[in-house]
Formats: structure tokens, C-alpha cells, sequence
């Protein structure tokens, strides 16, 4: 058996709190994803390293035992993460059924690829075996490691070539697919254009154990903590952009094989510290906690997604529940006690039960609806005492904004409001929200141009509104701003998009969802509409957060009433730059008793002067 590398276990766990963060605060480490690059990396550094010292050659038997090492524990997390989905998500089961067993026979990558499930589109979803793209990508590479150890037998030169041309190939079907692939996704996930990063590995491997890197490395303390800074630092700061197809992830790689280069020989300062025995307690776990991360992190999400707990408590409430399954998973497939296995088994899967139900249980159902009764009773009389100046007239509209008015007075329109909202013209800029709400704005806001569009990031909104021909609006039309919902953004991408719209008065539409930029997106809002007079918030969280029979499934785009309730909030939030509807006047006198009087004054005896 080749001896543990302790620094790469280390390593493996940096490389698993990467992925972790990456996922729980994707606006914040914006690098963690490369945390899945250093995973290929150690794989392909490992497996020559085992290759080499290892006397009997059958790739292809070696390789039917990965797989069979893998797949228990994947097999395990699948089924109950599937139960769970059966119970609690039965809208996605079906996807979730379909993305666990596709993942158990080594191809979930390419299924995602298929199914169109793009890896920067999944805000809301419970989609949550996602992150097995990688695993059946590396399952992948260990049958092509297979199929060239095969072709090459023992001959070290003939194995080397090899890795140089495929990977070589690899590495230049990234940036030349790039320009002609729609979703970016394609290029992301596919074997043909990651297997560089393993094949790289798989060369730091062989001059590490046969070449120049063979002999110790103590004098190399100091470039390999450099070289180590530099993978933190680019899990911290390297964000995806062209650069990373273009190059940038191929940097990453060789950057990451120096630093196994460096470390492999666990003999000096760095590697030792790579080898301190919290490090290796993640490392030794990191493929049960890699497994198990993703479905809890979306488990918790939904469970939360309508609740007033921070994101970041929601974080600290689910990590021990992740490290639970991690170790129980762990000790069950790598430690297993046969008196024991039945009992861990039975515990994993009651605890990931009560976590899937606890949002969905019939007892927790009956309290929200309880709940929510109160809640609209206290509404009402709220509503009951408040003297408004002028009573609501919404006798002529519809019965989704009386019933709006009733729930939510704080947004109620009358009909000479709406009146007013139906002859005034602006324009609306948005994501997928606006996209799917623009017929119900029209309703309210016939003359707006509604502008929505799937996937739409605030950097788009500059060039969006620059599309636009804002001579054709009137002076004081309104611009109503609703972006965020995809993904958190710079202050100044806000202030740029502001700035563009001249001297019009702009709206910023707030957002509802599970996702972790939520707080900071609304708080940017929020202070964007606080440092100028132009500038408005439409509170679209304090109206709806709470209310989770709004939305669908994901949390964030309305439903049923929510989807009047949405356009309502915004033409209530715009109407300081609505001009009002002059009234008609009003006849002092019913006609009737007008022609009653008629005659009375054609009775009378007509004055002298008139005579």
C-alpha cells in the first residue's frame, strides 16, 4: 500500500473548506471552486505514485476497484437524501431521483449537461446532487488513467508522452470551445476539457517520485508557503470570468502541482504544518463531507428559506449536522463495526429524516397556517384602526387588489390611484422575476416597458438600460431598477447604473430568496437609496418575506396571489412620481330634483325690471 502523504491530506481538507465555502458564500470566496482542480490534482499526483510502486500491472482491475470503494458511501448519501426528497420535495424528485443514480454510474456530469441544468442557474432548486459533476468526472478520468496505463504498460516514457498529448488536448479544448458554448456550464463539467488539471497532477507524480523532485525538499519552506498563500489566496479572490477558460485554471494547475512538488516528501516546515492533525481529521473525511455538504446545505436553506434567522446563524446551525453525517458515513465504510453498522445506518437516516421534515411536517403545517390566521387577523384590525385621510375605493377593481388592500393595507391602491398608475409611462429593467411578472405589471402599468430577462446579473443592467431610449419617456418617468436575485454585486456596478439614468426618478425593487447574497444585495440597495433624493427602495422583503405561501418551490418568484401582490408593491412604491387624476366635478344637484326646480322658477312672477 503507498504510505499516506500527510501534507496531502492536509491539502485535500483545504481543498474540501474551498468547495464548502464556496458553496455557503459563493459572493464571498469567490475562488472556492478551485478547491475541485486541487481534488484532481492529488488524484492524478496519487494514483502515479501508486502506479509506480506498484508491482502487479492491471489498470483496468485497479480501476474497477476505485469504483467499488467509491460508490457504497455514494450509494448510501443517494438513498437517503432521494427518501428525503420523496417526502419533502416531491416537485424535484423526479430530477433528484435521476441526478443520484446518474452520479452512482459515473456520468451525472454529462446527465447535467443534457438535462440543461446549468451550474450558474440553480439558485432555489433543490437539486442536490450537483456537486456530483465532479466526482463522475474524476471516475472518469481513473477509466482513461485505466485505458493509458494499459497502452503504455511499465514504460515510464511512453505513459509520460501520453499524458502530455491528452492533456495537451484538454488543455486547448477549453479556450477554443469557450467562444462557441452558450452555457458556460458545458465547458465547466466536461471530462474533455478538465482532464488537464489530473493529467498535470499525474506529471507532478512521476518527477516527483522518479524525477528531479525525487529527493528531499526541507530547503523548500519558504516557496512552498508562498505557493500555498497563493492557493488561499485565489480561493478568496480568483472569481469566474473569461480568464479562467482563457487560461486561468491551467495557471491554477500548475501552480497547485509545484506546491505538491514541494510538500510531497512531508519534510519541511510547510508540509508539516499541511500535516497538523486538524487538517488531517477534515483530509481523512473530506470525500463523506464533500458528499454529504451540498444536500444539507439545501436542506436547511428551504427549511429557512421564509425565516427571520440570518443566513449566517442558518450556517452555524447546519455545520454540525454535516460534520455528523461526515463521521458517521466515515465510520461506516472506512471503520466498519459489524455489531454497529445497522445502528449508524438507521441513525444517519432518522436524522436526515427529521431534518428533511422538520420544514414539511403536518404538526409544523397546522402551526403556520395557525399562525398565519393570527397574523392576517392582526393585519386587519391594524387596518380597522388606522384613519386614513381618504378611504380606499376599490369598489370597481379587481378582486385580487381588494383582496391585496384587505391583506396588505400598507399597499393598497384605490381606483383613482390606479387610474393615475394607468397613464403614466417608465420603464422596468430585471432578471427572471420581472421576465415571469411583466403581463401582471402591464395590468397595473400598461404604458411601462417591462424589460426581464433569465439570469440577468446587475453587471448586465448598464448595458440593459442603455438599450433603452430614455428621450422617449417623459422627464419625470420612472426607472425601476429589480436586480440581485442571480448574484451579489459591486457598489459601483449600482452607482454606474443610477448615474445612467439621468435625472429620472429611479425605484430599486428589494429581493426575496434563500440564496446567501441577500442580505448584502438588499443592504446595497438600501444604502444606494438612502445616499440620494432620486433614489428610491421598493420594500419587496419586508412585504414578503414571511409570507412563504407566495412563492414556488424556490422561494423567490411568486405565485397565486403573489403574483398580483408583486406588481401592486412596485406601483404603490412608485407613486410620488405619478401625477394624480383630477377628479370630475361633481353636479350640486341630482337632475331630477335640478328639473324640479326648472319649474318651479318658470311659475314664479318675473321680476319689473325684466318686464
Amino acid at each position: 500500500m503507498h504510505k499516506e502523504i500527510k501534507s496531502f491530506t492536509g491539502l485535500r481538507a483545504l481543498a474540501l473548506w474551498g468547495v464548502i465555502l464556496y458553496h455557503l458564500y459563493p459572493h464571498k470566496i469567490v475562488g472556492g471552486y478551485l478547491g475541485v482542480v486541487m481534488f484532481f490534482l492529488l488524484s492524478g499526483y496519487l494514483l502515479m505514485g501508486q502506479h509506480l510502486s506498484e508491482k502487479n500491472h492491471a489498470p483496468l482491475k485497479k480501476f474497477a476497484k476505485q469504483y467499488k470503494k467509491l460508490t457504497p458511501p455514494l450509494v448510501f448519501v443517494v438513498a437517503v437524501v432521494v427518501f428525503i426528497a420523496a417526502i419533502a420535495f416531491q416537485g424535484e424528485f423526479r430530477d433528484v431521483a435521476a441526478s443520484g443514480i446518474s452520479a452512482i454510474f459515473g456520468v451525472n456530469n454529462y446527465q447535467q449537461i443534457l438535462r440543461g441544468f446549468s451550474y450558474f442557474d440553480l439558485h432555489g432548486k433543490f437539486l442536490p446532487f450537483t456537486h456530483f459533476w465532479a466526482l463522475s468526472a474524476q471516475l472518469q478520468f481513473y477509466l482513461i488513467w485505466a485505458i493509458l496505463r494499459t497502452f503504455c504498460g511499465k514504460n515510464r516514457g511512453k505513459l509520460a508522452l501520453s499524458l502530455v498529448v491528452t492533456g495537451g488536448i484538454s488543455l486547448l479544448l477549453m479556450p477554443l470551445m469557450t467562444p462557441f458554448t452558450k452555457d458556460i456550464t458545458r465547458i465547466y463539467y466536461g471530462t474533455d476539457t478538465r482532464y488537464f488539471a489530473f493529467a498535470v497532477g499525474a506529471l507532478a507524480g512521476l518527477i516527483g517520485e522518479k524525477g528531479s523532485f525525487k529527493g528531499s525538499q526541507k530547503a523548500k519552506t519558504l516557496p512552498a508557503a508562498g505557493l500555498l498563500l497563493l492557493m488561499l489566496l485565489s480561493f478568496a479572490f480568483f472569481r469566474t470570468s473569461a480568464f479562467l477558460y482563457y487560461g486561468g485554471m491551467a495557471l491554477f494547475s500548475i501552480v497547485g502541482a509545484a506546491l505538491l512538488l514541494y510538500t510531497a516528501k512531508d519534510d519541511n516546515m510547510t508540509a508539516k504544518a499541511l500535516g497538523n492533525p486538524l487538517l488531517r481529521y477534515f483530509g481523512t473525511r473530506s470525500y463523506e463531507l464533500y458528499l454529504w455538504q451540498y444536500p444539507v446545505m439545501l436542506v436547511f436553506q428551504q427549511a429557512f428559506s421564509h425565516s427571520e434567522l440570518s443566513y449566517f446563524v442558518v450556517v452555524l446551525l447546519q455545520l454540525p449536522v454535516l460534520f455528523i453525517l461526515g463521521e458517521v458515513t466515515y465510520r461506516l465504510f472506512k471503520r466498519p463495526v459489524k455489531k454497529r453498522i445497522w445502528t449508524v445506518s438507521a441513525a444517519a437516516l432518522v436524522l436526515m429524516t427529521l431534518i428533511g421534515t422538520f420544514a414539511f411536517s403536518p404538526a409544523r403545517m397546522a402551526a403556520k397556517e395557525k399562525a398565519e390566521a393570527k397574523k392576517i387577523e392582526a393585519q386587519e384590525k391594524e387596518a380597522a384602526k388606522a384613519q386614513a385621510p381618504e378611504p380606499i375605493d376599490d369598489e370597481n377593481l379587481s378582486d385580487e387588489i381588494k383582496e391585496i388592500n384587505r391583506r396588505w393595507p400598507q399597499v393598497a391602491l384605490g381606483e383613482k390611484e390606479v387610474n393615475a398608475l394607468a397613464a403614466r409611462d417608465g420603464l422596468m429593467i430585471g432578471d427572471s422575476l420581472t421576465e415571469m411578472e411583466a403581463e401582471y405589471i402591464k395590468l397595473l402599468l400598461p404604458k411601462f416597458t417591462v424589460d426581464g430577462m433569465k439570469n440577468r446579473q446587475m453587471k448586465k443592467g448598464l448595458e440593459v438600460l442603455q438599450s433603452h431610449d430614455l428621450s422617449a419617456l417623459s422627464e419625470d418617468a420612472p426607472i425601476v431598477i429589480q436586480l440581485g436575485t442571480n448574484y451579489d454585486f459591486n457598489t459601483k456596478v449600482l452607482d454606474d447604473l443610477i448615474a445612467a439614468t439621468g435625472e429620472h426618478p429611479v425605484y430599486l425593487v428589494n429581493t426575496v430568496m434563500p440564496d446567501p447574497w441577500e442580505e448584502p444585495v438588499n443592504e446595497k440597495l438600501a444604502n444606494a437609496a438612502k445616499a440620494s433624493k432620486r433614489v428610491h427602495l421598493i420594500d419587496w422583503h419586508k412585504i414578503a418575506k414571511e409570507e412563504d405561501e407566495l412563492f414556488i418551490s424556490d422561494h423567490t418568484h411568486p405565485k397565486n396571489l403573489g403574483l398580483y401582490l408583486f406588481p401592486q408593491v412596485v406601483a404603490k412604491g412608485i407613486m410620488p412620481s405619478v401625477k394624480p387624476v383630477k377628479a370630475k366635478p361633481k353636479e350640486d344637484k341630482a337632475p331630477d330634483e335640478k328639473a324640479g326646480e326648472d319649474k318651479k322658477e318658470e311659475g314664479r312672477e318675473k321680476p319689473a325690471e325684466e318686464e
